[in-house]
Protein backbone atom coordinates (compact mmCIF):
# COMPACT_ATOMS: atom_id res chain seq x y z
CA UNK A 1 0.00 0.00 0.00
CA UNK A 2 2.10 3.70 -0.95
CA UNK A 3 1.08 5.36 1.64
CA UNK A 4 1.27 9.13 2.17
CA UNK A 5 4.06 10.61 4.67
CA UNK A 6 1.68 12.42 6.94
CA UNK A 7 0.63 11.04 10.25
CA UNK A 8 -2.78 11.79 11.63
CA UNK A 9 -2.41 11.93 16.14
CA UNK A 10 -5.27 10.73 18.18
CA UNK A 11 -4.25 12.21 21.33
CA UNK A 12 -6.63 13.96 24.48
CA UNK A 13 -3.11 14.61 26.56
CA UNK A 14 -2.29 18.40 25.73
CA UNK A 15 1.36 17.80 26.75
CA UNK A 16 1.88 14.04 24.98
CA UNK A 17 -0.01 15.62 21.92
CA UNK A 18 2.27 18.79 21.83
CA UNK A 19 5.60 16.55 22.56
CA UNK A 20 4.67 13.97 20.27
CA UNK A 21 3.63 16.23 17.47
CA UNK A 22 6.58 18.74 17.37
CA UNK A 23 8.92 15.46 16.95
CA UNK A 24 6.99 14.39 14.43
CA UNK A 25 7.40 17.70 12.48
CA UNK A 26 10.99 17.98 13.58
CA UNK A 27 11.10 14.43 11.60
CA UNK A 28 10.07 16.24 8.32
CA UNK A 29 6.71 15.18 8.76
CA UNK A 30 3.45 16.96 8.38
CA UNK A 31 0.51 15.54 11.19
CA UNK A 32 -3.13 16.44 11.86
CA UNK A 33 -4.00 16.16 15.51
CA UNK A 34 -7.64 14.78 16.76
CA UNK A 35 -8.04 15.18 20.37
CA UNK A 36 -10.39 12.58 20.67
CA UNK A 37 -11.38 9.35 18.99
CA UNK A 38 -14.40 10.60 16.80
CA UNK A 39 -12.77 13.35 15.76
CA UNK A 40 -9.74 11.22 14.80
CA UNK A 41 -12.60 9.05 13.18
CA UNK A 42 -13.96 12.08 11.48
CA UNK A 43 -10.66 13.45 9.90
CA UNK A 44 -9.56 9.93 8.78
CA UNK A 45 -13.09 9.54 7.29
CA UNK A 46 -13.45 13.05 5.74
CA UNK A 47 -9.75 12.66 4.00
CA UNK A 48 -8.73 9.07 3.86
CA UNK A 49 -6.19 9.62 1.38
CA UNK A 50 -4.15 11.79 3.49
CA UNK A 51 -2.85 9.86 5.93
CA UNK A 52 -0.42 7.14 5.65
CA UNK A 53 -0.31 6.13 9.61
CA UNK A 54 -2.83 6.83 12.55
CA UNK A 55 -1.04 7.28 16.36
CA UNK A 56 -3.98 6.33 18.30
CA UNK A 57 -3.73 6.61 22.28
CA UNK A 58 -6.37 3.89 23.82
CA UNK A 59 -8.21 5.24 26.86
CA UNK A 60 -9.96 9.06 26.06
CA UNK A 61 -13.03 10.56 26.61
CA UNK A 62 -16.05 10.50 24.19
CA UNK A 63 -14.51 7.62 21.90
CA UNK A 64 -11.70 5.41 23.70
CA UNK A 65 -9.00 4.76 20.96
CA UNK A 66 -10.21 1.05 20.96
CA UNK A 67 -13.57 1.96 19.69
CA UNK A 68 -12.32 4.47 17.31
CA UNK A 69 -9.93 1.33 15.43
CA UNK A 70 -13.27 -0.63 15.55
CA UNK A 71 -15.39 1.69 13.76
CA UNK A 72 -12.43 2.99 11.31
CA UNK A 73 -12.14 -1.02 10.16
CA UNK A 74 -15.69 -0.77 9.91
CA UNK A 75 -15.84 1.75 7.51
CA UNK A 76 -16.74 -0.31 3.82
CA UNK A 77 -13.99 2.16 1.42
CA UNK A 78 -10.23 1.32 1.73
CA UNK A 79 -8.62 3.72 2.75
CA UNK A 80 -9.34 4.43 5.80
CA UNK A 81 -10.22 1.32 6.75
CA UNK A 82 -6.95 -0.36 5.99
CA UNK A 83 -4.62 2.51 7.07
CA UNK A 84 -2.30 1.57 9.93
CA UNK A 85 -3.19 2.36 13.42
CA UNK A 86 -0.32 2.35 16.00
CA UNK A 87 -1.87 1.85 19.80
CA UNK A 88 0.13 4.33 21.77
CA UNK A 89 -0.29 3.78 25.27
CA UNK A 90 1.29 3.42 28.67
CA UNK A 91 -1.08 0.48 29.41
CA UNK A 92 0.99 -2.38 29.66
CA UNK A 93 -1.70 -4.60 29.07
CA UNK A 94 -1.36 -3.18 25.45
CA UNK A 95 2.29 -3.62 25.18
CA UNK A 96 1.75 -7.08 23.16
CA UNK A 97 1.04 -7.46 19.26
CA UNK A 98 -1.86 -10.29 20.20
CA UNK A 99 -3.36 -8.00 22.07
CA UNK A 100 -3.32 -4.76 20.12
CA UNK A 101 -4.26 -6.98 17.03
CA UNK A 102 -7.27 -8.03 18.66
CA UNK A 103 -8.29 -4.75 18.80
CA UNK A 104 -7.99 -4.39 15.37
CA UNK A 105 -4.55 -2.64 15.72
CA UNK A 106 -1.13 -2.88 13.59
CA UNK A 107 0.65 -2.30 16.47
CA UNK A 108 1.86 -0.93 19.47
CA UNK A 109 4.19 1.78 20.85
CA UNK A 110 5.12 2.26 24.80
CA UNK A 111 4.45 5.82 26.24
CA UNK A 112 6.59 7.89 26.33
CA UNK A 113 7.40 6.87 22.66
CA UNK A 114 10.75 8.34 22.05
CA UNK A 115 11.68 9.92 18.06
CA UNK A 116 13.36 6.95 17.44
CA UNK A 117 10.36 4.99 17.53
CA UNK A 118 8.09 7.17 15.77
CA UNK A 119 10.81 7.50 12.87
CA UNK A 120 10.68 3.65 12.79
CA UNK A 121 6.67 3.66 13.07
CA UNK A 122 6.42 6.08 9.82
CA UNK A 123 9.36 4.88 7.65
CA UNK A 124 7.40 1.36 7.98
CA UNK A 125 3.80 2.36 7.33
CA UNK A 126 4.42 5.84 5.44
CA UNK A 127 5.59 6.09 2.32
CA UNK A 128 8.71 8.64 1.07
CA UNK A 129 7.30 12.01 0.29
Amino acid sequence: MNNPRKVLLVENDEFTRYMMSEIITALGVEVGIAEDGQTGIDMLCSAPHEYGLVLMDLHMPRVSGIEAARQIREVPMDPPRKVPIIAVTADSRYHDDAAVKELGMDGYAPKPVTPGQLLQLIDKFCAAA
